[in-house]
């Protein structure tokens, strides 16, 4: 007998190198959330093969925290351009790209094929529902497995806005054919059942490793490295480009810089937008209040989190459809502690509570930002203390591992901790739902 095995299916996955601090230094790590979902599966019996395509400098196999990481080659080395940069949700709109798609979905499907059968695995879990979703139900198809498809709404959102349209035939095909469908927030369920027509799907946002990110005393020397001693912190960091939202948070810290000497903010992240963005902090005289210290390295992310008074999550609507797929780092944030102030749109909604150390304000409205941000930093030191116990609790009952593992193999009728053998594992389709 084995434990149950899973082939995780994903278009984003991590480096090894990514958690060398000598190489990974000022490098965005991808595919960060779907890592953290396959460990927490390893941590609870699990066997996880993950299939996702190769990437330079990287092994086709490698194993990393428990994780079986398979890397397939889908166009001639050196020229595979789809998954290349910002991904291929960004890709996929030029014709270029586009001409490698059958090749990818060939790659990854021979590829998880070769897994389930060799290793027996019992379940397909695949992370975003096109591509992926739709090779998973092709691989279903082929071997019988039963199919779970994780949906983030960043590859949904474009596509209910006009673009990309010819996708909308892989989701519909995908989302009726799979056994359980998730969205990781409601406006993500929303955008499923729009593009599929299916009504039974269900929400069950991404973990937090709330072991990882946890309360405690922030590293002096960071608080140096960003000249943050001695001040309340205001912090957000993410790629600048405009359905991040930087903007407003910055135009909201004239209001609250005037009110507040004391607080600062710290706007992390590089990308096209960074230079407009300091031209806006000189041109509003708020450069001795605002720091941009360009990318912020992982490593640096829970001693900052723990030195942050608020996160805030300042997502927009760009003007390709494009907004937050989840909430994920205004939820790190609480889990340390901090707490956050959330924009209402796209997948942040219904990611908090409010009062429950956290708030909404209104996207793109900077001045119902510096009135919230007012009223947080105008609390005496008890209630602060309160909302900061409330946001840790409120992550742990919702958002940790166990529980979120728990809603989708619970629903299969599988144990974490059971020992069922592949067919077993299989015959449980039956019981889905």
């Amino acid at each position: 007998m084995s434990s149950p095995g899973i082939c995780l299916l994903t278009t984003s996955y991590p480096r090894l190198s990514d958690f060398d601090v000598s190489i990974s230094e000022g490098r965005l790590v991808r595919g960060k959330f779907v890592h953290d979902m396959a460990r927490g599966l390893v941590r609870r019996g699990f066997r996880v093969f993950v299939v996702t395509n190769h990437v330079e400098g990287e092994p086709v196999q490698s194993t990393l925290d428990g994780v079986e990481i398979r890397r397939f080659h889908y166009f001639v080395p050196g020229f595979e351009t789809l998954t290349a940069g910002s991904g291929i949700p960004e890709n996929i709109r030029k014709f270029k790209n586009q001409i490698q798609v059958p090749f990818y979905f060939l790659a990854m499907l021979v590829t998880a094929w070769h897994l389930v059968r060799t290793e027996k695995l019992g379940f397909i879990n695949a992370h975003w529902v096109f591509p992926t979703g739709f090779i998973g139900w092709l691989l279903k198809s082929i071997s019988g497995r039963p199919l779970i498809i994780t949906a983030y709404g960043a590859e949904l959102f474009p596509i209910l806005q006009g673009k990309m349209r010819f996708a909308r035939r892989f989701i519909r095909r995908a989302v009726k054919n799979a056994d359980i469908v998730a969205g990781i927030s409601p406006a993500t369920v929303d955008a499923v059942k729009k593009l599929s027509g299916r009504s039974d799907i269900l929400c069950i946002p991404d973990g937090i490793d709330t072991e990882h990110y946890s309360p405690g005393s922030p590293d002096g020397r960071l608080l140096d490295k960003y000249d943050l001693r001695g001040k309340r912190v205001v912090f957000f960091t993410g790629r600048m480009v405009t359905r991040k939202g930087h903007k407003y948070l910055l135009e909201a810290m004239r209001e609250v810089s005037r009110r507040f000497p004391d607080v600062v903010c710290l706007l992390g992240g590089d990308g096209p937008l960074f230079g407009e963005l300091d031209r806006l902090r000189g041109i509003w005289g708020i450069q001795a209040s605002v720091r941009l210290p360009g990318f912020i390295p992982e490593r640096e992310m829970v001693s900052l989190l723990r030195a942050a008074t608020v996160y805030v999550l300042p997502s927009c609507v760009d003007a390709n459809g494009d907004t937050e797929g989840s909430a994920t780092s205004a939820l790190e944030a609480m889990s340390c502690g901090s707490i956050a102030l959330v924009s209402s749109v796209g997948g942040n909604i219904g990611a908090i509570e409010i009062g429950r150390g956290a708030d909404y304000f209104s996207p793109g409205d900077s001045l119902d930002l510096a009135r919230q941000l007012i009223l947080i930093l105008s609390m005496d030191s008890s209630r602060d203390r309160q909302w900061r116990k409330w946001a840790r609790a409120y992550v742990m009952g919702r958002y940790e591992w166990d529980v979120v593992i728990n809603n989708y193999f619970g629903r299969m009728g599988i144990e974490q901790s059971s020992q069922a053998s592949p067919r077993t594992v299989a015959a449980t389709r039956m019981k889905i739902l």
